[in-house]
């Protein structure tokens, strides 16, 4: 009886032992199909992974927040003043100050908002509208206005802004309006205003 009590206890004993092996060999050592562990980053202790909601890494050197970066950045450094956020708060102002002046066939503030050509230009259209009796657009909502580019010619700089508008046209009814104008400024003058240099579709 002894002995048979001994040989269960002996065969119990060996298959444990085969059971540990198989998981030894099966969980404890790597295989050929593990990938192989992520080298650690420069800089940072091993296994430092990204986490969600870390901040970025800071970029290194300025980094232009608009789509006319270079042309910004050298009008910068011809006027160190320059704001861009200014900038464009100042060029939806214009636009309904010249769109709202245009109409009414107000030349007098046309003129220290616009270079002389394109004055000219506006003042032709509206001596012609007047000989119609054609009234002129109206404003009715400013949706939009986007910085599109951006150069520094000489001291001369000149921006490129898309405006999308809603326009009163008189028996027309309102249609949508899509212009680019361009705006330029000395930037050796003491004047800070900008003046509406040409216009065309965007």
């Amino acid at each position: 009886m002894l002995n048979q009590d001994l040989i269960v206890i002996g065969l119990l004993a060996f298959i444990a032992g085969l059971i540990l092996f198989r998981l030894y060999s099966t969980f404890g050592r790597r295989t050929g199909a593990e990938p192989p562990p992520a080298p650690a980053r420069a800089g940072s202790p091993a296994g430092d992974l990204p986490r969600f909601g870390a901040q970025p890494a800071p970029a290194q050197g300025p980094v232009p927040a608009n789509p006319a970066g270079e042309g910004v950045m050298a009008i910068l450094r011809a006027d160190p003043s320059f704001d861009m956020d200014k900038f464009v708060k100042g060029a939806r102002a214009a636009y309904e100050r010249i769109l709202n002046a245009f109409a009414k066939g107000d030349r007098e503030t046309l003129q220290p908002l616009l270079t002389p050509r394109v004055f000219e230009t506006f003042a032709k259209a509206i001596a012609e509208r007047e000989q119609k009796g054609e009234p002129g657009p109206e404003l009715v909502r400013l949706r939009r206005a986007e910085v599109t580019d951006a150069a520094l010619e000489g001291q001369m700089a000149r921006i490129g802004v898309k405006f999308e508008a809603e326009l009163a046209h008189g028996p027309e009814g309102v249609r949508d309006g899509l212009e680019k104008w361009t705006f330029e400024r000395d930037v050796r003058s003491a004047d800070p205003n900008w003046k509406l240099a040409r216009v065309s579709a965007a």
